[in-house]
């Protein structure tokens, strides 16, 4: 955390859990809390339970679970400009995020791929990234509407981009994609190719 808030990165995290949001919640008056949802989520100016490199604002949240038990937390943000429930609003906006973060596993199988030397579990990640992105990148490159469109990344690794096909060549020139026809999106695939090469060029 030290590091980011060093680096003047803008953070907003849930702290550790366990006993210590409970430790920090007892410290604050019932009179300091504000409703977020009626008697279902609140929030509160929280003490500092560590010292960081930056001043950052603690907030203390609690709700209710889909069995009425209450459930607690401490979240911390370095962006002061911003009020309680607008931090909440923007750390619930994580969910999108989670949601990338599983699709990842599953598609380009995170879960399988482990490496024990630090260096190469840097260049896994960097390569993860890069794949991340070149993925999120493609979707409106090639399929801006269509059943491809909002397809995940599993789908998209396994029936798109594992599609067989065969490039020909003339002079070092790509003058022709064949894919099978017989592949379900292959007509798809076909038209997204001309797209992305009509707009960068062909190698």
């Amino acid at each position: 955390m030290n590091t980011a808030l060093r680096e003047h990165w803008q953070v907003v995290t849930k702290s550790s859990g366990g006993r210590r949001p409970a430790a920090v919640i007892r410290q604050i008056a019932d009179t300091a809390w504000l409703e977020l949802r009626p008697n279902d989520r609140w929030v509160a100016p929280a003490p500092a339970p560590v010292q960081l490199v930056r001043e950052v604002q603690w907030l203390a949240v609690r709700w209710r679970n889909s069995r009425g038990d209450i459930k607690q937390a401490v979240v911390l943000c370095s962006v002061d400009s911003w009020s309680a429930s607008e931090i909440i609003h923007y750390y619930d906006d994580r969910g999108a995020c989670e949601t990338e973060i599983q699709a990842d596993k599953g598609g380009l199988q995170m879960g399988r791929r482990r490496k024990k030397i630090a260096a190469a579990q840097e260049v896994l990640i960097l390569l993860t990234d890069l794949a991340h992105n070149l993925l999120a990148w493609m979707t409106p490159w090639m399929f801006p509407s269509g059943p491809l469109a909002q397809i995940g990344a599993t789908q998209m690794i396994q029936d798109v981009l594992a599609m067989p096909g065969r490039l020909i060549f003339q002079r070092q020139q790509l003058v022709e994609v064949q894919l099978n026809q017989l592949r379900p999106y292959a007509t798809e695939v076909a038209e997204g190719l001309e797209r992305l090469l009509d707009h960068f060029g062909y190698p």
